[in-house]
């Protein structure tokens, strides 16, 4: 009596082989990640082209030198991306025994403004007020000391540049890109805002000194 076949009974059909990636596709997929890296640690250092986001040279004792341990620069708007330039609003500032203050919506609305602080000296100092490409606030003393320019603009290519020598500053962090005083950055001082005022403690300002001509300029 003869067997009966197998229903599964031949040759089996050779499966066919997985599909190797070629290697030109893995070196898209790699170029494309490290794109999309670079791009996000560019918005989270403030979007400014072409600076460091920390200072690393002789000018690194001097950033920030008169804010507070562990001070936060107030969040005053949503992130901005600085493509055309923004010249200086020139506004006047409340002055009163304990400091003086400016109106947050003029900072906010013209991106970068200009007062001026007269001290209990008799002496006025420049001062800069504008927003962060991250949104935070940035109040300081609007004084180049190489060069003694009081003028700043926000330029299209995202850097706070000095009217007077040309100086570019990362607008996020204030460390110098290029130009004669890039080793010296611009002062910045503590501020808070209540209400709808940026209020600062002049006692930093009556005391102030610009920065001693200790680094190479040019």
């Amino acid at each position: 009596m003869s067997k009966k076949k197998s229903k599964n009974a031949g040759p089996k059909k050779a499966q066919p082989a997985p599909k190797k990636r070629s290697s030109r596709n893995v070196w898209i997929i790699a170029a494309v990640a490290v794109v999309a890296v670079v791009a996000i640690a560019t918005l989270a250092s403030g979007g400014s082209k072409g600076a460091s986001s920390a200072p690393s040279g002789p000018e690194a004792q001097y950033v920030g030198r008169l804010l507070p341990d562990g001070y936060q620069a107030p969040k005053v708007a949503s992130q901005t991306l600085y493509t055309k330039a923004v010249a200086m609003t020139q506004i006047a500032a409340t002055q009163d025994a304990d400091g003086f203050s400016v109106p947050l919506d003029s900072v906010v609305g013209d991106k970068i403004v200009r007062f001026d602080y007269q001290r209990s000296d008799g002496k006025v100092l420049p001062m800069i007020a504008y927003v962060k490409p991250s949104g935070g606030l940035f109040v300081g003393v609007s004084y180049c000391p190489p060069c003694e320019g009081e003028g700043q603009r926000i330029e299209a290519d995202g850097t706070l540049t000095c009217e007077s020598c040309g100086t570019k500053r990362n607008l996020e962090t204030n460390v110098g890109i290029s130009g004669a005083c890039k080793l010296y950055p611009l002062d910045e001082i503590p501020s808070t805002v209540s209400a709808d005022r940026i209020v600062v403690d002049s006692s930093v300002l009556d005391s102030w000194t610009a920065q001693p001509l200790d680094r190479p300029v040019g």
